[in-house]
């Protein structure tokens, strides 16, 4: 299982705590040890000194009893009497001091019988002394009684000073001992505990040294990776912003011509309606001449006056022809002028251009129309000239011209529709082309929020390059940093 930093830093310091925790633990006991070793021999010393000086407390009261026998002075009493305090005195340290050695406490209890007999014999000689004499006392001294019991205290004092004596001894080693644990503990486990969490540093450094290492080598090899992109993107950036803004030029330079076009097709759609207005002029005339053919027919002793009629009638058609003449010049005109605009318009004007095609070949059939209505007016104005001459023909040409008429109707009629439809049509271009204009100014304006957003974006990769480069500046930094601690270490 792979640990983090921190757990491993974490197990550095609980293995440090660990060691320093055993030193003081080990040092602690060590040091009790030797302080209660120091306390037991203390004691010891007590008991050794307190029975020395129970001993020497006897042998000042014998002293004290022997020289006021020898003398009889009250003053030879005086170390008597203050080896009775002592001696209670020292007997009660001893109970004190031995108060947890049941043995001890057992040899005390003889040892104070003892003293007590050694006492009563002490006062004895003395009162003897004092009341019969030297004599009456000397004979107490010498059968040795008092003499026995001291005897027998000097040998319990020596037993239980002895003892002492061994286990103050004991003591002793024991405070060698424990002080030399304690020098072991503090003089070698202080250097090992110093070599262990040094190594244990160093360790823990290298591997977290090379983990850092590792992790920063591929920051920078992500950070130069992202620089590199992100330089990609910011160039990718400018480039569509380029390319955004040379679109929205291009769109605008389309909206003018979409707006130039919106307008021919108007002066399209207005000449298409003028030419049907005409067209109908023309239609309702060729009515009027039928009808008038019809009345001369009727009314054929009239001849001059139809003859006159018709040579003015003959002249309106003239002009009319005149008129769809130049119609159909302007119609073949319109229908250039709409092929070469549908042609710029592309995919979107082919339909218009098909319609355009009709117009001009309506126009070229108007034309041949005009020109064949043209020449029939001609043959009617020679007829009429020659009507004079050639009554009896009237009635024929009259019905020539009837007939005539009756072509020129329906070629009227046909021009008449073809320019409805032309109108028509042209109403549907000026209809798309508004639709085209409406277009292009949302195009315009969709292509303007895509350069403003493209503006945006350019600066928001721009602000990624510069955070890559401080990326990869940073991973840069933190390489040496490792480099020059691993150097030094």
């Amino acid at each position: 299982m792979k640990l983090s930093i921190g757990a491993k830093i974490g197990i550095g310091y609980a293995v440090a705590l660990l060691i320093i925790a055993v030193l003081g633990m080990a040092a602690y006991r060590n040091a009790s040890g030797f302080d209660e070793a120091v306390q037991q021999r203390v004691h010891d010393r007590q008991v050794l000194e307190n029975l020395s000086a129970m001993l020497s407390s006897m042998q000042d009261a014998e002293t004290g009893q022997r020289g006021y026998v020898i003398v009889g002075a009250d003053r030879y009493l005086d170390p008597y009497n203050a080896a009775t305090i002592s001696a209670h005195k020292n007997l009660q340290n001893l109970r004190a001091l031995t108060s947890a050695n049941p043995e001890q406490q057992r040899q005390l209890d003889q040892l104070q019988s003892l003293i007590s007999a050694k006492f009563d014999e002490l006062k004895e000689t003395i009162d003897l002394r004092r009341a019969k004499g030297f004599d009456a006392a000397l004979l107490v001294v010498q059968t040795d009684k008092g003499k026995n019991v001291m005897d027998s205290i000097r040998a319990l004092i020596a037993d239980m000073s002895a003892k002492a004596e061994a286990a103050l001894e004991q003591r002793d080693a024991e405070i060698n001992a424990k002080s030399s644990s304690v020098i072991h503990v503090i003089g070698y486990g202080i250097p090992i505990a110093f070599v262990v969490l040094a190594l244990l540093c160093f360790v823990i450094a290298r591997a977290i040294t090379h983990e850092l290492r590792d992790g920063i080598t591929r920051l920078a090899s992500s950070a130069s990776e992202i620089l590199a992109t992100t330089s990609q993107v910011a160039s990718a950036a400018a480039q569509t912003a380029t390319a955004v803004t040379q679109t929205t030029s291009t769109a605008e330079e389309v909206k003018q011509t979409a707006q130039l076009t919106t307008q021919k097709a108007r002066y399209v759609l207005e000449s298409a309606q003028k030419a049907a207005n005409v067209s109908t002029l023309g239609r309702t005339a060729v009515d009027d001449t039928v009808q008038g053919m019809h009345r001369i027919q009727e009314q054929m002793e009239s001849i001059a006056d139809s003859i006159v009629r018709l040579s003015e009638q003959g002249q309106t058609i003239g002009e009319i022809m005149a008129t769809v003449n130049g119609l159909a010049e302007q119609s073949n005109l319109l229908a250039v002028n709409a092929a070469i605009e549908a042609a710029k318009a592309g995919e979107e004007g082919k339909g218009f251009g098909v319609v355009a095609q009709e117009i001009k070949s309506l126009a070229e059939q108007s034309k041949q129309a005009t020109a064949q209505v043209r020449a029939i007016l001609g043959d009617i104005q020679k007829a009429t000239s020659s009507a004079v001459l050639a009554t009896e023909q009237g009635s024929k040409a009259v019905e020539a011209g009837v007939k005539q008429s009756g072509e020129t109707g329906e070629s009227i009629r046909m021009l008449a529709d073809s320019i409805t439809e032309a109108a028509q049509a042209a109403t549907q271009i000026a209809a798309s082309s508004q639709q085209q204009m409406v277009g292009m100014d949302q195009v315009v304006l969709a292509m303007e929020s895509i350069k403003q957003t493209s503006t945006q974006n350019v600066a928001g990769t721009r602000q990624a390059e510069e955070a890559a480069k401080s990326l990869h500046q940073l991973g840069q930094r933190l390489r040496e940093m490792i480099g020059s601690h691993r150097a030094t270490a």
